[in-house]
C-alpha cells in the first residue's frame, strides 16, 4: 500500500509541476530554432531584438488583447444561451459550441503584419539554407515540429507567431 501511495504522490507532484509543460516544451523548441541561427540573425528573432523589439512587444500586446476580448465575447454569448435555453435542450449544446468564435474572428490585420515581417526575415533564412549544415539542422527542426511541408516563409512565420509573439497564450489558442 505504501508503495502505491509513494507512486501516486510522485506522479501527482510531477503532473502538478508540469502545468506549464506545454509552455516549457514550446520555449525549448523555439530555443532550438534560435540556437541554429548565427548570432547576427538570431537577434532578429528575440523579443528584445535590437531592430524589432518594439514591433514584437506591440504585436504580442495586440494578440493578448484580442484573446481577452474573444474570451469575453464568448462568455457573453454563452450567458445569453444559458438565459434562453435549458441545458437539456439540443440547441443549448449547439449554441454554446458555436459561441466559440476564436477560429472565426481571427485578428487578420495582426496576422498580416506579422506575415509581412516574417517574409522579410525569411530572406536571411533562405540564404542560410544554401549551407548544407544549416539546411539539415533546419529540416530536422521542421521535422520535429511536424512542419516539414512548410515553406521557409511559412516556417519562419510559424516560429515567430507561435513562439515569439504568442508563447503565453491560453492552450486552446495554440
Amino acid at each position: 500500500m505504501k508503495f502505491f501511495l509513494i507512486i501516486f504522490v510522485l506522479i501527482f507532484s510531477v503532473s502538478c509541476k508540469n502545468s506549464g509543460g506545454s509552455t516549457y516544451a514550446m520555449e525549448k523548441r523555439y530555443s532550438n530554432f534560435i540556437n541554429i541561427l548565427p548570432e547576427d540573425v538570431s537577434d532578429d528573432f528575440t523579443l528584445n531584438s535590437k531592430n524589432y523589439s518594439n514591433e514584437y512587444k506591440e504585436w504580442q500586446e495586440e494578440l493578448y488583447e484580442w484573446i481577452d476580448i474573444t474570451i469575453e465575447n464568448e462568455k457573453i454569448a454563452e450567458n445569453e444561451v444559458k438565459e434562453r435555453l435549458k441545458p437539456t435542450q439540443i440547441d443549448y449544446a449547439i449554441d454554446t459550441l458555436t459561441a466559440r468564435e476564436y477560429e472565426r474572428a481571427l485578428p487578420y490585420t495582426l496576422i498580416t503584419n506579422v506575415r509581412v515581417h516574417t517574409d522579410m526575415l525569411s530572406i536571411n533564412i533562405k540564404e542560410l539554407e544554401k549551407e548544407s549544415i544549416f539546411s539539415n539542422n533546419f529540416y530536422n527542426l521542421k521535422e520535429d515540429e511536424a512542419i516539414v511541408h512548410f515553406t521557409t516563409d511559412d516556417a519562419v512565420f510559424y516560429y515567430v507567431w507561435n513562439y515569439l509573439i504568442g508563447i503565453d497564450r491560453p492552450r486552446r489558442f495554440q
